[in-house]
């Protein structure tokens, strides 16, 4: 949201956070913004009559550093995520009509299957157990931990049966 404040400002000749609220800025978070873009080097002040803090665009090579987009997880799990975090209760269909965004394409048996994995991880809680051919079953997100998705992931390695001890060869794991 911050970026794509700053290229609407880009366009103003002098910056004064009341200014930003024509941009949908909430008066909060337009006067961090200011404050930031100043603290960057991004703004300078200019002085007025009325003693307001009014800003203009510095240098066209220092406003450059202009915040960069946020990058997201354009995967099913990312998509399945973000689309838990906006609903409050949620069917596995729910989630996978939902996700379907950016060209990646989630089924509803996906869906199910992250829903039953973010369970197990505490993640989310079943709000109504799902009845065989009658209803699918509720869940709600319980626990969001931030915005990257939660992933499944398979640990690489050797397990001795004979001594229970079990080698990661998987580099990113350490045990």
């Amino acid at each position: 949201m911050e970026a794509s404040v700053w290229r609407s400002a880009k366009a103003l000749k002098q910056i004064h956070w009341q200014d930003l609220l024509t941009f949908g800025v909430v008066a909060s978070t337009a006067k961090t913004f200011v404050k930031r873009w100043a603290e960057a080097g991004l703004l300078e002040r200019i002085e007025t009559d009325d003693f307001r803090k009014v800003y203009v665009i510095a240098d066209a090579a220092e406003a450059a550093k202009l915040p960069a987009d946020p990058d997201y997880d354009n995967s099913a799990e990312g998509n399945m995520w973000r689309s838990m975090r906006g609903l409050r209760e949620f069917t596995a269909t729910d989630i996978a009509a939902h996700s379907n965004a950016g060209g990646v394409q989630v089924s509803v048996a996906q869906a199910r299957s992250y829903c039953r994995l973010l369970v197990q991880s505490q993640h989310l809680t079943v709000r109504q157990t799902g009845i065989r051919g009658k209803r699918e079953a509720r869940y709600k997100l319980v626990r969001y931990t931030g915005r990257i998705a939660p992933k499944p992931r398979t640990v690489k390695g050797v397990f001795d049966a004979n001594t229970a001890d079990f080698v990661s060869t998987d580099k990113e794991v350490l045990l």
